[in-house]
């Protein structure tokens, strides 16, 4: 196209608010020189690209977001990324075009994309990842009306924002409602849904320069996934309250895990992208704060709503009934006539959906090819719907993972046609001995192969590297079908199939919760290791767990639990002081005792003596310490709030006030009390004096 040419499709495409893609093929030095007649005056690219144009690399994407262009140059021989794709696609405006680079389209999926680096465990085998994911999109790409370059005709005029109009219909609709949550009566949040490019952020910006312009005393606290996610929020509220920018005071970020604490003031709380937070953080956000606004993204690339519709409303309707919800619909930057937005969202399985089955009778399992599964469009909607369904971080990276990773196993839970279930099994270990030894030291730490590499960097098993794990990825039952013993019917199947396939162990890893744990441990695995570090998303540990597919490695699995009980200990006076003791108890749950030495007479008498008589409590620690190392079993004969009595004092020296919030109770002089009487139960009754 001539730049005459370009200006005029420019000018019908903003006239109806529409985007294009233009796709150029060819060797990668022509395709750039082709865009240079197609930029526009605002420019953003990605990947490798002319320094006039300041091209970003895929991880530094997100920087983009909040800002907006009328040319986006997305460099695929830098490597297809499919969450900077979908991030930097909503930065588009009206008018704008997509050109996209690639190889010609018959050579395009066999092209090294430096992106499958990211797919394998050594940079050596990425040729083994499969194509399935860019033959997928060379499908889809192809006679899209996204692509047609004729100026559409006819229709309205688009009326985008402007001084004469500076919200949308649905921000406008939108705003007040955000006051009165913070004016209105309490305990009644708000929730905003939108697809992405709505506005939502944007909104959430303007009603803080509001409020704060009002009430400069306010302490407004946002949160999100991370820092980043909220830029736009902070860059409009900036905007609105340039005048008096120091009432930008009152306006600040916290990370989920501190918002769910009780040590968060906030007249207000906003929460960011709600739907790629977990649950239990949102649930202990929603416990601590009485004024709170959720938004979330319906369709996002660092996460979906779906799930948070199913899981958060009904916490929802249990906590706050009176809780209302405003869907923003209208975009912002397009029209609802845009051909764009709709062929992303095919291409990244953003619109990913599957409807809840019927109670299955005779359910069946199945292993699927990743080749099987990137032609049958119909059937990659369900598997990849249920994934977004039943986690709040399924991305679309996760989608190209899914179609090309080599060392990926898909296992479907099936009636008849109807899908049930899906697992996602990742295959690890093997690892070459002089490697293994390298990461056991601290010397290496190579891409993938989480198990073996847990095992061998953090816990120190140095015979783990040899082995081979079926690492548990993802287990996805849909919502409606849940407490059916669906999820442990495809975990036996999976344990059948891999210990015929000669697998050493059959493992996962996963952020552990006292709600999630159970079901592993169902299951029969066993936990080796609980990550010292809490995920700031989730605001959980991380928790490996294990099961032995082969009987003569029973000992080497007992070997590796003994280490880890006769360790926990230590760890919960330290880093994992703040491990939930329910945690604890089932990190702990068929364990005799560590390895500790019983108590000698002396210890006994100090226990004794503690229990039905006045010794002070940490003059008695140590040999509480070692007695309950001893005699982990009486753990299992207790209530929660009992094993909490224990656990939170004798192992975390968990403060004295703290756990009499925790429990309910009148302060220190009532805890001990009660803990006397549990240690004289449980020591019975004293052995008389000589």
């Amino acid at each position: 196209m001539i730049p005459a040419e370009v200006d005029l499709l420019r000018q019908a495409l903003a006239r109806t608010g529409e985007r294009r893609l233009i796709w150029l093929e060819g060797h990668e030095a022509n395709c750039i020189t082709r865009t240079e007649p197609l930029l526009g005056e605002a420019v953003f690219w990605l990947g490798d690209g002319p320094a006039c144009h300041g091209p970003l690399p895929a991880a530094k994407a997100l920087q983009r977001l909040g800002q907006e262009c009328d040319t986006l140059v997305f460099n695929a021989f830098s490597g297809f990324h499919p969450d900077a794709f979908g991030a930097l696609a909503g930065t588009l405006r009206a008018g704008g075009l997509l050109l996209l680079l690639t190889p010609p389209r018959e050579t395009w999926p066999a092209y090294p994309d430096p992106d499958r680096l990211r797919l394998v465990a050594q940079p050596e085998d990425a040729k083994l990842a499969g194509h399935g994911f860019i033959d997928r999109l060379v499908r889809l790409l192809t006679g899209d009306p996204a692509l047609s370059l004729n100026p559409p005709v006819g229709g309205e005029p688009w009326c985008p924002l402007d001084a004469s109009r500076p919200l949308s219909t649905d921000q406008a609709r939108a705003l007040p409602a955000i006051h009165k949550v913070l004016h209105g009566h309490r305990r009644r949040p708000l929730v905003l849904s939108a697809d992405r490019g709505r506005g939502k952020s944007a909104l959430l910006g303007l009603a803080s320069a509001d409020l704060l312009r009002q009430d400069p005393g306010l302490q407004i606290v946002v949160t999100a996934p991370s820092q980043a996610t909220v830029a736009t929020l902070f860059a409009h509220a900036s905007a609105a309250l340039a005048d008096t920018p120091e009432r930008l005071a009152g306006l600040t970020y916290v990370s989920p895990d501190r918002a769910a604490q009780g040590d968060v003031q906030a007249d207000l709380l906003l929460v960011d992208e709600a739907a790629a937070i977990p649950t239990p953080l949102l649930e202990a956000i929603l416990a601590h704060h009485s004024r709170i606004v959720f938004a979330t993204t319906e369709h996002g690339y660092e996460g979906t709503g779906r799930g948070f519709h199913l899981r958060f409303k009904r916490v929802l309707d249990r906590q706050t009934p009176d809780w209302q919800e405003l869907h923003l619909a209208e975009p912002i930057r397009w029209s609802r006539h845009d051909p764009l937005e709709p062929l992303i969202f095919r291409l990244l399985g953003l619109n990913a959906d599957i409807v809840a089955p019927a109670p299955p009778k005779a359910p069946s399992w199945r292993r699927l090819e990743q080749e099987a599964l990137a032609g049958d469009e119909a059937l990659l909607n369900r598997v990849f719907g249920l994934l977004v369904l039943a986690h709040y971080q399924t991305s679309p990276s996760d989608l190209r993972y899914l179609l090309e990773s080599p060392d990926l196993d898909i296992h479907l839970l099936e009636q008849d046609k109807e899908l049930l279930g899906v697992a996602l099994v990742a295959r690890e270990g093997n690892i070459a001995p002089a490697l293994a030894h390298d990461i056991w030291a601290g010397r290496r730490r190579p891409r993938g192969h989480l198990l073996p590499q847990s095992l061998l960097a953090h816990a120190g098993f140095i015979t783990a590297g040899e082995r081979t794990y079926a690492r548990v990825m993802r287990i996805a039952i849909h919502p409606a079908l849940h407490r059916l013993g669906l999820g442990s019917l495809l975990l036996a199947q999976l344990e059948t199939h891999y210990r015929t396939q000669g697998y050493d162990y059959l493992g996962s890893a996963f952020s552990a919760s006292p709600d999630v744990l159970p079901f592993w441990l169902k299951g029969g695995l066993t936990v080796l290791r609980i990550g010292l570090q809490r995920d700031a998303a989730s605001g959980s540990h991380a928790a490996l767990l294990l099961k032995p597919l082969k009987a003569e490695l029973d000992s080497e699995l007992a070997q590796w639990r003994r280490r880890f009980v006769s360790q926990l200990p230590t760890l919960l006076a330290g880093e994992l002081k703040g491990l939930d003791p329910e945690l604890v108890w089932l990190c702990l749950r068929g364990n005799a005792a560590a390895e500790a030495p019983d108590l000698d007479e002396f210890q006994y008498q100090e226990l004794m003596c503690f229990a039905h008589h006045h010794k002070p409590f940490e003059l008695c620690q140590a040999s509480l310490q070692r007695w309950l190392a001893c005699r982990l079993t009486v753990l299992d004969e207790l209530l929660p709030d009992e094993r909490r009595l224990l656990i939170a004092p004798i192992w975390q020296y968990v403060p004295w006030a703290e756990l009499a919030k925790t429990l309910g109770v009148a302060g220190k002089p009532a805890l001990i009390k009660l803990l006397r009487s549990l240690l004289a139960r449980l020591l019975g009754k004293p052995t008389p004096m000589a």
